[in-house]
């Protein structure tokens, strides 16, 4: 060791140097330790679920972590809803998500089976669990509305609870007059349309028969369900069940905006009859024998079963022939008669041709046979000519186009 001057230092100054410097180390070691034994206790004294949240999550996702899609809908058992009940993502992705997908967003709270989850609640709790939002791509919709599964009123509960909430939020309706009938009211504002109105049309549609021919019984439970109307509400329909008359379903997605951000799904069953009616024979007759109106009668019944073979009106069935042995009480329809032939094969037809004022009558032979209403082909013996005629009675015919 030198001093400033480059003399060497003496051994007194040299010893007090060694003690200084070793005096300084000891400090700083000392405050080191202080310091690190601050923080061990700075964090035992946390709160255990804010260490919890702390460390249960790496403080960064990886670059590239993926896409992240926010659902429309979801049913959870339990109060906690948890990021993999509302969100999803593709299996490349789970690696990196997996992480975090036991992350709780929210709790229900004691009285309510649903809750609506918004897209910033969910990117707020990933923040705070110190996740990097910049290499997630967030996708879907920008809520999503949670159902307690197991929620003790059950599952009407919390769909009444829903529209109770979606109704409370809707602008309210103009004022009405309350002496105007509900039919007048209707038609005042053909925009209303309520849910059971809707789905009694899909029903007519898809089974052809006409609403006031309808008779309809829904569950007493989903009432205000089906009081629903728009524009309020809006209702996407797919039907589960409605090929024919009985037990019939649908279910119905319900939607409070043109967005479809709030969004709830139910299934509606009711049981469908409809009044139909039925030409019944009053007496036998049998197989070719011709039915008279006397033959005959009418009833009006409710049926839960739309037979493949449409049933036939009094006019349609009156002056036709049986195709097989009708007992009494049989139910008429196209299978049960067939047209009585106005002329048989090789039958003489006379043909009548009207010009003007001049009504010509001929005779010819038919081609073939044919029933009402038909048009057959018939030979002129005497000229050889063939025409074809339209025939209008029992072997009577109106001229038709003439043919060499």
């Amino acid at each position: 060791m030198m001093n400033n001057s480059g003399q060497p230092l003496s051994m007194r100054k040299k010893i007090k140097i060694l003690i200084a410097l070793t005096l300084l180390a000891w400090a700083t070691q000392t405050l080191f330790h202080q310091w690190g034994y601050g923080q061990e206790m700075a964090a035992a004294e946390l709160p255990a679920a804010e260490l919890a949240r702390q460390t249960f999550v790496p403080q960064t996702i990886t670059a590239g972590a993926g896409t992240m899609e926010l659902r429309n809908d979801a049913t959870v058992l339990g109060d906690e809803i948890r990021l993999k009940q509302i969100c999803r993502w593709s299996d490349g992705d789970a690696q990196a998500f997996t992480p975090v997908a036991d992350l709780i967003i929210a709790h229900f709270n004691k009285n309510s089976p649903t809750k609506s989850i918004a897209l910033d609640d969910v990117r707020g709790t990933l923040r705070d669990a110190g996740v990097n939002l910049a290499v997630i791509r967030f996708a879907g919709t920008t809520y999503c509305t949670v159902t307690r599964g197991d929620f003790a009123n059950g599952e009407r509960a919390a769909l009444q609870q829903w529209i109770d909430e979606r109704a409370a939020a809707a602008p309210a309706p103009a004022p009405t007059p309350t002496t105007m009938p509900v039919s007048r009211e209707a038609d005042a504002d053909p925009s209303i349309r309520s849910l059971r109105s809707m789905l009694l049309t899909d029903l007519s549609q898809r089974l052809n028969l006409p609403i006031d021919k309808l008779q309809v019984s829904f569950d007493p439970k989903d009432t205000n369900l089906l009081n629903l109307s728009e524009p309020n509400f809006h209702f996407d329909i797919q039907p589960r069940r409605v090929r024919d008359l009985g037990e019939v379903n649908w279910m119905v997605s319900i939607v409070t905006d043109a967005a479809a951000v709030a969004r709830q799904k139910v299934s509606v069953v009711a049981s469908a009859r409809a009044w139909q009616d039925q030409v019944i024979m009053a007496r036998p007759v049998t197989c070719r024998g011709v039915i008279r109106d006397e033959d005959v009668s009418q009833r009006r019944v409710l049926i839960d079963h739309v037979d493949e073979t449409p049933v036939l009106t009094r006019a349609q069935v009156v002056g036709q022939q049986a195709a097989r042995d009708l007992d009494m009480g049989t139910v008429m329809t196209a299978r049960m008669v067939e047209a009585v032939p106005l002329a048989k094969t090789g039958q003489y037809v006379t043909v009548m041709l009207n010009q003007g004022s001049v009504q010509i009558k001929t005779v010819a032979k038919a081609m073939e046979p044919g029933s009402f209403g038909q048009t057959i082909r018939v030979k002129n013996e005497a000229t050889r000519e063939m025409y074809e005629v339209t025939l209008t009675g029992p072997q009577l015919a109106m001229m038709g186009a003439t043919h060499e």
